[in-house]
């Protein structure tokens, strides 16, 4: 990337890469790259800038719309914002703000909505809400069972998985959501707590990459944990690890 960043939001659309937002050191900012994977000149490229600036972000697309809620500058947000980058011409718009202000947040597209999960607000969240593009309205849904901020989230066959973060101490528990049922249910806990990593589906199961298992950043880890949802065990990757130790990064299956 041209510029070096932390806690961005970073989606794909049509083989392309988005970084969103994020800071670099103490200096938050409503940029965002673009990188074309299907293109021999292998570089990263500006696209509009968001409305305003904002770090500690998460970012989804749905209906090949970029989407971005809450995060923080000085102050906690709840705007959201959108984007839709096969349509030109096309600039940030807001939409609904959430009920919630949110930092550390996750945002998980499923099934045609949009799930804005935890975060921080003053104090850690455990509420969700749950928001339609076609009426634009936020609706406050099923509480998990444990308050988290800066945790690893996704949408895997029916039901979104959460896992980690912080609540005063890194969490290690992970929880899963039913929509059909707007139900929580506990899971099985990771081997090991994590913050700021990221949780992805791959290969049918679901993978822990990094973050930080401790108190501070010489804690971060390079590690991977597999999850496997016919037994309900995680276990360590013998075979996998990240290239470096890396936390407040970002992540995108295409």
């Amino acid at each position: 990337m041209p510029t070096i960043l932390m806690m961005f939001g970073m989606v794909s659309v049509d083989m392309k890469l988005y970084t969103i937002g994020g800071q670099t050191d103490f200096v938050v900012t409503n940029s965002c790259q673009t990188f074309d994977t299907k293109s021999a000149k292998n570089q990263w490229i500006g696209c509009p800038s968001m409305t305003i600036k904002r770090t500690y972000i998460d970012a989804v697309v749905l209906n090949n719309t970029i989407y971005v809620c809450g995060g923080v500058d000085g102050f906690i947000f709840n705007s959201c914002e959108y984007y839709s980058p096969e349509t030109d011409g096309s600039q940030w718009q807001s939409t609904t703000p959430m009920n919630r202000e949110r930092s550390g947040s996750a945002l998980v597209a499923h099934d045609g909505y949009l799930y804005a999960i935890g975060g921080a607000n003053h104090f850690h969240e455990n509420s969700m809400e749950k928001y339609d593009p076609i009426t634009k309205q936020w609706t406050l849904m099923a509480n998990m069972n444990h308050t988290r901020s800066f945790f690893g989230s996704v949408s895997f066959r029916g039901k979104i998985y959460v896992c980690g973060g912080h609540n005063i101490f890194d969490e290690k528990t992970c929880e899963s959501y039913d929509p059909e049922t707007n139900q929580w249910t506990q899971i099985a806990s990771m081997l090991n707590a994590r913050t700021d990593f990221k949780l992805v589906a791959f290969n049918n199961s679901l993978l822990a990459l990094g973050g930080i298992s401790g108190y501070d950043i010489a804690d971060t880890v390079d590690t991977i944990e597999i999850y496997d949802l016919k037994t309900n065990k995680w276990s360590q990757s013998s075979s996998l690890s990240m290239p470096t130790k890396l936390f407040g990064y970002g992540v995108t299956v295409m």
